[in-house]
């Protein structure tokens, strides 16, 4: 099943990709939508520009019938974003890729973070969930990917949130 989301941030492609891979504010986001037991396992931002963030948390999902073999209603989840350098004009591109501890199936994608005049940005997502479980796995791909989608929009919320606000200033230890 292919995962899909185009959203317009107010706000720099610099900005955006700050708010998307800043530590504090993964956290921040993670418990809003839910999330338990968040770690951030590993955040890098390299002398190029490009940055890996990497975070494991338990995700709560209302589990139908037909895939409670497979799933539970409780699934830890390990997600890797990789961003790539900026471009000239700041936009950005990279790839993101999760996986639940247990479960059989292949989540992630491309990440694009384009300039869209005046101070605006346009952040696409796009993927791929696959299952190779015969029988149910095209259902198994379809339920999970429709969980994938409505988490990219509440992550859009979150962030649309938070970037309305003006940054705030980082205490230096």
């Amino acid at each position: 099943m292919k995962v899909h989301t185009s959203h317009s941030y107010s706000a720099t492609p610099a900005r955006v990709v700050e708010v998307m891979t800043d530590p504090e504010t993964l956290q921040l986001k993670y418990t809003a939508l839910g999330h338990r037991d968040i770690h951030i396992v590993e955040h890098e931002v390299r002398a190029d520009g490009s940055i890996t963030v990497r975070s494991k948390r338990s995700v709560p999902m209302d589990v139908p019938g037909f895939a409670k073999r497979f799933l539970s209603p409780m699934n830890t989840v390990e997600q890797h974003d990789e961003w790539n350098p900026p471009a000239a004009d700041g936009g950005r591109t990279g790839t993101w890729r999760v996986t639940a501890s247990g479960v059989p199936v292949r989540v992630g994608g491309d990440l694009s973070v384009q300039p869209d005049g005046a101070g605006a940005s346009v952040v696409v997502m796009s993927g791929e969930v696959g299952c190779s479980i015969p029988i149910v796995g095209g259902k198994l791909a379809a339920f999970v990917g429709a969980d994938v989608e409505r988490t990219m929009h509440a992550e859009e919320e979150f962030n649309t949130n938070v970037l309305s606000r003006p940054p705030t200033k980082r205490r230096t230890r």
